[in-house]
């Protein structure tokens, strides 16, 4: 998919947007601290934490655009995100609304980035260490 009808950008609410740049921006300096390499990761596991929880939450705060369409990876991102919309809505046709797609991400993502504050940084360990425990203890 080359557009997303409408707005083709990625947003979060900009109350949490340190939290998406602590996690990913110092990457190449301290992994540890900054487990991710792009926003586009920490928001594609905020997506998945969102609905591993089943829950969504509509944008409402002050919005910021994060990164474009066009960056989620065509063969894993952008069908998972599709996935996830027709699991949540049961409406096939949806693959043809790109917009309502990311608004769905949005609001998974919305949900889950305060799941990823808790569990990732608001722990003793650093970020990285507390992501492998994440996903070495999940059932």
């Amino acid at each position: 998919m080359s557009s997303v009808k409408g707005s083709d950008r990625v947003s979060i609410e900009e109350n949490v947007h340190d939290i998406y740049k602590s996690l990913s921006e110092k990457s190449a300096q301290n992994p540890e601290s900054a487990p991710f390499l792009l926003m586009k990761d920490v928001f594609m596991w905020a997506v998945v934490i969102g609905v591993k929880n089943g829950k969504r939450r509509p944008l409402t705060e002050v919005k910021r655009e994060i990164f474009r369409w066009d960056q989620f990876s065509q063969d894993l991102d952008v069908p998972a995100l599709r996935a996830i919309a027709i699991a949540e809505t049961g409406d096939v046709e949806l693959l043809l609304r790109e917009d309502e797609i990311l608004r769905i991400a949005e609001e998974f993502a919305n949900e889950g980035i305060k799941q990823i504050k808790k569990e990732l940084l608001d722990q003793p360990a650093k970020a990285l260490w507390n992501l492998v425990d994440i996903v070495r203890y999940q059932q």
